[in-house]
């Protein structure tokens, strides 16, 4: 079992973004898989409030792909700064278990 267990929360602009980021780190076994949802949105962008529909990939991986996963995200986003976050998380092991099975 490896260690340092992370969520992995990205933003996409839109549907057909978020499929290809998601397609992206999947295929590169950056991640063990990923929860794709959508709703309204509203942040400060260039000092004002912007109000968008967004994206969102939820998904698990490890410490170790980081930044590989940064990287990967700002090569598939249009987004001039794209929106990577990371939790650090714990779980039961059959959980853990599978994030590590399902990457490398």
């Amino acid at each position: 079992m490896k260690s340092n267990y992370l969520q992995v929360f990205i933003s996409a602009e839109d549907k057909e973004k978020a499929d290809r980021i998601l397609d992206s780190l999947l295929n590169k076994r950056l991640i063990s898989g990923g929860l794709i949802t959508n709703g309204p949105s509203r942040f400060w962008w260039k000092g004002k409030i912007t109000e968008s529909n967004y994206y969102n990939i939820s998904s698990f991986t490890t410490e170790k792909h980081k930044q590989a996963i940064i990287e990967d995200v700002k090569r598939n986003s249009a987004e001039e700064v794209p929106m990577v976050w990371f939790v650090n998380i714990d779980g039961n092991i059959e959980f853990l278990n599978w994030v590590d099975e399902n990457i490398y």
